[in-house]
């Protein structure tokens, strides 16, 4: 009963242990998952603005350039002009800074290209020219192009009388500008929109809206037609034009960032979508799940172990005889069941001391005790290993000899015999002591359709013989 409590004590610590760590592994590993997630979007963010700002600042700072070169000012004045010197011009500024460039002037009713495209003023592909003449402002951002979009910068050209002469510029492709981000959008999933100040969709990362052109009304689409517009608005997170520079998160867990472009009266918007839609997130995840994986995996086999270990304390405290350490009468039966499947024959020896009563009468069973306890000792040291020897109760020992003949068993047995009645028994309560001698019963069974019982009693009858004729020997079971 005290080592049952004992165990039921070990197994409550054991499974509040392995609780513990498993709720405290799962929140530690799901923590460190989200922050460390959220600290990579948040450092993808910065550097995410820059790109964006190079990508489209750049652009407009070399269709500045060109507007007011006074080389191309002048040249353009002239009555006439080399078309293939200016070819080459747009094409040195193509090379140099990775981006179509374009002129068209209208004293010469001529467009040219870095591609070496040439058209006149009156095409349909000049259309723009006429629109944004019309227009009021000396810059403008553009999408033309259907067939491979491009997003164009147009600068006014002016002479040195301040007179209108042309436009002149830049235009990126939308599939090299898609393809700058597209790692954010893999990693993260990030989606770019790019706003001007009357709210309508200027550009956009998504494969939808590349061709998409302001001067197509019917393409047009606004701020306020995005769904996650939508829903900051209608949960009152914020204004209508999201004109702060704050972020937001929708309702379905979108992280909306913002930012102004000021030279094009822009505003960026990046839109995260929840931590679960992103790859990166998985790729975090992931790694952190195959980390705790291995570390639940050590936890398991150590609880596996402890467990075996305590399992196997049980098993021997359970069938071990407290007194002698010896394998009780349980342990017997279950090695004999054992032994009886490895091998073809066994021998089983009972084993009892002679005149046990006598001694625990004349000197007390503390005597007694000391006495079971030397003969285990003897019965234990003299067998081979693959043996066993139990306590089978009161003062009477098992002794299991596989692979043993009984003449083998008796030569065995014979000498622990003659050695136990060599040893003087000490009593603990003087300074004397006493020898006492032991008698054997030995049966030799083939082990087919035998069980223990039937050896139990051949020994029980040879060691009844035994002590019938006088103890302090051995007999084998004919």
């Amino acid at each position: 009963m005290k080592f049952g409590n004992k165990f039921d004590r070990y197994i409550a610590v054991i499974f509040f242990v392995t609780i513990v760590t498993v709720i405290l592994a799962s929140y530690l590993t799901l923590k460190d998952v989200i922050n460390t997630h959220n600290k990579q979007v948040q450092s993808a963010i910065t550097p995410l603005f820059s790109l964006v700002t190079s990508e489209i600042l750049r652009p407009l700072g070399v269709a500045n350039f060109m507007a007011n070169n006074q080389f191309i000012i002048d040249y353009a004045s002239q009555q006439a002009i080399e078309k293939d010197y200016i070819v080459t011009y747009l094409r040195k500024i193509s090379d140099s800074y990775n981006m179509m460039a374009f002129i068209a002037l209208e004293k010469h009713n001529v467009m040219l290209d870095s591609n070496g495209k040439e058209s006149t003023l009156q095409s349909e592909d000049t259309e723009w020219f006429h629109r944004l003449k019309n227009l009021s402002g000396n810059q403008f951002s553009d999408i033309g192009n259907a067939q491979n979009p491009h997003l164009y910068f147009d600068n006014r050209i002016f002479n040195q009388q301040g007179e209108f002469i042309g436009f002149t510029g830049v235009g990126i492709d939308l599939n090299y500008f898609a393809s700058k981000f597209q790692e954010y959008n893999d990693r993260f999933g990030f989606e770019l929109f790019f706003v001007d100040e009357n709210g309508v969709i200027t550009l956009s990362s998504s494969n939808i809206m590349k061709s998409e052109s302001l001067h197509r009304k019917g393409l047009i689409t606004r701020l306020s037609d995005l769904p996650w517009h939508r829903s900051l608005i209608k949960n009152n997170q914020a204004d209508a034009s999201l004109s702060a520079e704050v972020m937001y998160t929708t309702e379905d867990g979108l992280l909306i960032s913002q930012m102004p472009i000021q030279e094009l009266n822009w505003r960026m918007f990046i839109v995260s979508p929840p931590a679960a839609h992103q790859n990166e997130y998985w790729k975090i995840f992931i790694g952190r799940f195959l980390l705790f994986l291995f570390i639940a995996i050590i936890f398991y086999l150590i609880l596996l172990n402890s467990i075996n270990y305590l399992k196997s304390r049980l098993i021997k405290h359970s069938e071990t005889d407290f007194l002698t350490q010896l394998p009780n009468r349980s342990h017997i039966h279950w090695r004999f069941d054992d032994l009886a499947k490895a091998n073809k024959n066994l021998c089983v020896v009972l084993a009892d001391i002679d005149n046990f009563k006598h001694i625990n009468d004349t000197y007390g069973h503390l005597v007694g005790d000391d006495v079971l306890r030397i003969i285990s000792e003897q019965l234990s040291k003299t067998l081979r290993k693959i043996d066993v020897v139990g306590r089978w109760g009161g003062e009477e020992f098992v002794m299991l000899l596989p692979e043993t003949t009984a003449n083998q068993a008796h030569t065995i047995v014979e000498r622990i015999r003659e050695n136990i009645a060599c040893i003087s028994f000490p009593i603990s309560t003087t300074s004397g002591s006493f020898s006492t001698t032991i008698s054997f019963g030995i049966c030799q069974l083939p082990l087919q359709d035998k069980t223990i019982e039937d050896y139990i009693e051949g020994a029980d009858k040879a060691l009844y013989e035994a002590k019938s004729s006088g103890k302090n020997q051995s007999v084998i079971f004919n």
